[in-house]
């Protein structure tokens, strides 16, 4: 039922991913090489009457595997509380989530995951969670309502996210598309942070890790310019991939992740100490993946004037 499902919401995100192409005049044949360059949600909000639209705080998540998440759903029970682990089956109240776990490197279709209150199975693969859980849980006992729109490529470095004029077309026609959908509903979608969790993929060579500095500036750069020029970038470093390559250059890509977070009183960076990897070395177990998602959440709330 539920891979039905995914295949029908499958349908309509990209009859919704054509009517966008065709109400913004771009002609193509093929969604992933389209170009989006100076399409931005200003540009999107001005083709609309929005007088009357409500406004609504949107967080973008982004990254590769760690970000998508393979944290079992069955296993919550046992690092929730009782009540938290009820508001996440029942979905959290006022916290909506967009998800597209993009595939295409393996030569499969991405997966969308349907508009919703955030919930289990919102990971990797439909029985696994990501750091939505503990995000969401940490907004809605702040009080704070918002809309996540979760954009993930597995395995992918830094180049797969951004080009050299903008982010790539395909995360951003994503993203344009779930802000449209929003406008749509009747909200005036205001883009507050993003949330970054990738890097394992760039620290594999020192040419690579070096040069993810100026890489990532240019992303943060592309995504203000894009969503919101106050935009937060929150990013977090990547833990023990020593212990899966020890030859990797972790030490100096997060040196370059920490040259940012100092140098940009709007980007921040979580500590990822004391998160545990599964036992594949390399990606999240369940608890991790949901005090990922909270220390994210803590950092957005903290600074959340500043995205103004």
């Amino acid at each position: 039922m539920r891979n039905l499902l995914i295949k029908i919401v499958k349908i309509n995100f990209i009859s919704l991913f054509l009517l966008f192409l065709i109400s913004l005049n771009i002609s193509c044949n093929n969604i992933e090489v389209c170009s989006y360059y100076g399409v931005t949600l200003d540009y999107l909000l001005s083709q609309r009457k929005v007088s009357n639209l409500e406004p609504v705080d949107v967080v973008i998540l982004a990254g590769q595997s760690n970000m998508a998440g393979i944290g079992s759903s069955d296993e919550c029970i046992n690092y929730l509380s009782t009540s938290e682990y009820q508001q996440v089956k029942d979905g959290v109240d006022g916290v909506y989530i967009y998800a597209c776990n993009d595939y295409i490197f393996r030569e499969e279709q991405p997966t969308y995951l349907p508009y919703s209150e955030v919930t289990f199975g919102y990971g990797a693969f439909a029985d696994k969670i990501g750091p939505e859980v503990g995000f969401a849980l940490e907004c809605q006992k702040a009080g704070r309502k918002l809309v996540i729109i979760k954009y993930t490529a597995i395995s992918m470095g830094i180049d797969y996210f951004c080009n050299s004029i903008d982010i790539s077309d395909f995360m951003k026609g994503y993203i344009l598309t779930c802000l449209n959908d929003l406008i749509d509903k009747g909200y005036y979608p205001i883009v507050r942070a993003t949330c970054w969790m990738q890097g394992e993929a760039d620290c594999v060579s020192f040419t690579s890790a070096s040069a993810y500095y100026e890489k990532e500036k240019a992303l943060i750069n592309y995504l203000r310019n894009d969503f919101n020029e106050n935009l937060l970038f929150i990013d977090a470093k990547i833990t023990d991939w020593v212990l899966l390559l020890p030859d990797c250059y972790q030490d100096l890509l997060n040196e370059n992740k920490e040259r940012i977070a100092q140098s940009d009183d709007l980007c921040f960076l979580i500590d990822s100490t004391g998160l545990k990897k599964g036992d594949d070395m390399a990606h999240y177990d369940t608890p991790s993946n949901i005090e990922l998602g909270r220390r994210f959440a803590k950092e957005f709330l903290a600074n959340y004037e500043k995205s103004n």
